[in-house]
């Protein structure tokens, strides 16, 4: 190539270079992957659309035709249909999702799940709980975690929204952990579905501070061997002191809080697993209030409908049925 040749080529970049640069083009980009992050393909995007805001499938292919038409209704309506953190779409800001507090204030979270749910939709809610590896929570757990909330539409087709439920938590910080024993309640009560997931430490960072999109890193983690909700139940989890103390420190808490029927309902019926050889490896401890009197196991492989987690039971080692005490 002569200098002229090796010029061009260098102008050609600098100009490709400054257009990525581009403000708006950049919230084209964002707008685009926030769609794709949501199980929303480009071509599917106008289905999704009221009327008024649809384009054409050519100007929703790539964020550099995407960019002349984009309009500020257009974000208005992704902000509010995603519940996307402000920002998020301009650029302004890293997080994509906003958080529902709840640190030492868990009525919060509460209240927030009695103005957000739906009464006629079953399995709304997802709690996931990342963390960097697949042991149990011990006083030796290092690391930061995460608690990301995922609720889904009415006919589970899609997800609708993420919710980041804490900021930093730290394993070696025992106020988050109170805290996360308290959140798990909560979402326990109102039947949100318990995920458990590792993540490499570098990207549960990454999380943890509310960086990006939430399902981006969902898709990263890998299966793990315990539900989210584990250490809230002691015969799940057993009755070190270390644990029993914490599960006290975040049962004050609640109660401090005027929690109350959070409380009764991580109480369940006495005697509502009876020692079965068909019914042992039934793995869901029952809320207060479900109507159903036999394990969900005696009656079929799928769990009882009242039950929170309302999943099917999987093949695994054999569990005691001893309810959960304190």
């Amino acid at each position: 190539m002569n200098p002229k040749d090796w010029i061009d080529l260098l102008q050609r970049l600098f100009t490709w270079l400054s257009e990525r640069r581009n403000p708006v083009r950049q919230q084209a980009a964002r707008v685009l992957a926030t769609f794709e992050a949501h199980g929303v393909a480009r071509t599917e995007i106008n289905a999704l659309l009221p009327e008024a805001l649809q384009l054409s499938a050519y100007q929703w292919s790539n964020a550099d035709q995407l960019k002349l038409a984009l309009r500020q209704a257009h974000l208005d309506w992704l902000n509010q249909y995603f519940a996307l953190e402000e920002g998020w779409l301009t650029g302004q800001s890293d997080s994509a999702h906003q958080h529902v507090f709840s640190y030492k204030v868990p009525e919060r979270l509460h209240q927030w799940f009695q103005e957000h749910r739906s009464p006629e939709v079953d399995l709304e809610f997802k709690l996931h709980l990342i963390t960097p590896d697949t042991r149990e929570i011990r006083p030796d757990s290092k690391g930061y975690y995460a608690l990301v909330l995922e609720q889904m539409d009415e006919e589970h087709s899609a997800c609708r929204r993420f919710y980041h439920l804490t900021e930093g938590g730290h394993f070696e910080h025992r106020p988050s952990l109170i805290h996360l024993l308290q959140v798990l309640a909560i979402a326990y009560h109102h039947g949100a579905i318990m995920r458990r997931s590792p993540l490499d430490a570098a990207s549960l960072y990454q999380l943890s501070h509310h960086k990006g999109l939430i399902p981006n890193w969902l898709e990263r983690c890998r299966p793990h061997p315990l539900e989210a909700d584990h250490e809230l139940w002691p015969h799940f989890s057993g009755h070190s002191p270390w644990l029993d103390e914490l599960r006290a420190n975040a049962e004050q808490g609640l109660r401090r809080a005027g929690l109350i029927e959070v409380l009764n309902s991580c109480t369940p019926i006495p005697n509502a697993f009876p020692a079965s050889p068909t019914a042992t490896d039934c793995r869901l401890p029952y809320r207060a209030d479900c109507k159903e009197a036999l394990c969900p196991l005696q009656i079929s492989r799928a769990s009882c409908i009242q039950c929170s987690h309302r999943q099917p039971h999987a093949a695994g080692p054999k569990r005691s049925h001893a309810a959960p005490v304190g």
